[in-house]
């Protein structure tokens, strides 16, 4: 039986939804771009504010306001419906989310600012971008023109942009925040992006998501090949869905 969600009294709740084995779960922009569509038109059908928003390469951060039942059944909508269209892209099945997202409920204005701002921040903390020049969080929406994001409140709570742009660069660790915990290194030999395409290369056809379900003589012989393509353990990991210990395995039998 599922531990019941605790409630928030603001009805404001940080969610995080993940991809199954830590895998990716955008491939690349088009792939981001349909997320934000289902975002967007479920958050009209259940009346969920978005106050916040952040795509990673294999989970989401989101904050948002509403009831959490209205919230459990948006997100389901939106997982369900985004992982059709991956899954149909890539000729692939199965759970491309873990099970359960997760949720935080954010009960005063201190926390719901730095909640936003780790957020907004994810990107640097995973060395990918700078907060201002990544292009797929709502930070460009509280500094320019809101597509998704109810800005209002939140705005409202500094003077000017200005103020609200200075927050951002303070970073507290006073609090700690809902996260993807994987106790891996915050460093990375090479974007993902450049990842999958070494591997679409290696690979000659064999889409990255069908590894995991090849026999294990079949799926040791690619892991070899992604693993002397120089694609680290943990890129492969996310590329493929496959455990990290099996990956280990094979490259120590190499």
């Amino acid at each position: 039986m599922r531990t019941p969600r605790e409630e928030s009294s603001s009805s404001i709740y940080h969610v995080v939804a993940r991809g199954s084995g830590r895998q990716l779960i955008f491939e690349d922009d088009c792939d981001r771009k349909v997320f934000l569509t289902i975002l967007g038109r479920m958050s009209m059908k259940y009346r969920v504010k978005i106050l916040g928003w952040c795509l990673m390469g294999n989970h989401i951060h989101l904050l948002l306001m509403a009831p959490i039942g209205e919230i459990s059944k948006a997100m389901q909508v939106l997982l369900c419906t985004y992982a059709l269209h991956f899954n149909e892209k890539a000729g692939r099945s199965g759970h491309l989310f873990q099970e359960r997202f997760m949720s935080e409920p954010i009960e005063d204005d201190e926390y719901l600012l730095c909640v936003l701002r780790y957020i907004h921040l994810n990107p640097e903390k995973a060395h990918i971008a700078a907060h201002d020049c990544y292009d797929w969080s709502s930070f460009g929406e509280y500094i320019g023109k809101p597509r998704l994001c109810s800005t209002e409140y939140i705005l409202s709570l500094f003077d000017t942009i200005r103020d609200f742009i200075m927050f951002h660069r303070i970073e507290s660790n006073e609090r700690h925040y809902l996260d993807v915990p994987d106790g891996r290194r915050t460093t990375r030999s090479m974007p993902d992006a450049e990842a999958i395409r070494i591997a679409e290369s290696v690979l000659d056809g064999v889409p990255l998501t069908d590894l995991k379900a090849l026999d294990k003589s079949q799926r040791n012989h690619y892991i070899n090949m992604l693993l002397d393509s120089h694609l680290s353990v943990q890129q492969i990991e996310r590329l493929t869905g496959i455990g990290r210990g099996i990956i280990d395995y094979v490259k120590t039998c190499q």
